[in-house]
């Protein structure tokens, strides 16, 4: 090797030579905001969707009667009727909460919930949907509100000065510990 060759001072990076514009050392995000806003809006409009499907019919839903034996079908005995109503509120009001972006860890937790729910009540179905037994769907709804859990609802929300959009891990885990016993308590108490 050569005196000429110090490879200690070549650029290790396409990105070696870009100047910094400032003095200010807060990490650049880019899309994030808008990229969480757009995982916000599909994911509450989908599930809030589902909710006013579940409570009132709409959208070609089956209303409370209809859920409450479509959740016997998947092999909820007890209390049907009163799962149907906790399910569609919060599938209603955590949607809601999650496009706004309030309360989000604990809206994404409401959410997360009821897709743990559906993934255990289809999971005998297989993976992919095929005539409604697939839980492809609802575990790709649990793994958006999942993120949520953690990432928080971004700067485009109405959570802009909470103390858990700072620091969205400590309140994140506690609603995942909050979605996880929800969950279990509904599959325990009502199969």
């Amino acid at each position: 090797m050569s005196s000429g060759d110090d490879f200690s001072q070549q650029p290790t990076s396409l990105l070696s030579d870009v100047e910094d514009d400032g003095p200010d050392d807060t990490p650049r995000q880019g899309g994030l905001g808008l990229g969480l806003l757009i995982l916000r809006v599909a994911l509450g409009a989908t599930m809030g969707a589902h909710g006013l499907q579940h409570l009132f019919g709409l959208f070609g839903g089956p209303g409370i009667g209809g859920f409450a034996r479509m959740l016997e079908t998947f092999g909820y005995h007890k209390q049907t009727t009163l799962l149907s109503w906790i399910t569609g509120i919060a599938e209603v009001g955590g949607g809601v909460l999650v496009i706004v972006g309030l309360f989000t860890p604990l809206a994404a937790a409401a959410l997360l919930g009821v897709a743990a729910n559906a993934v255990y009540a289809k999971f005998h179905g297989g993976f992919f949907e095929g005539q409604g037994q697939g839980f492809e769907f609802e575990l790709l709804l649990g793994a958006s509100a999942l993120s949520l859990l953690f990432t928080g609802s971004g700067p485009i929300s109405l959570e802009r000065n909470t103390p858990w959009r700072k620091r969205p891990l400590p309140l994140g885990l506690v609603s995942l510990l909050l979605a996880a016993a929800a969950a279990v308590v509904v599959i325990v108490l009502t199969r």
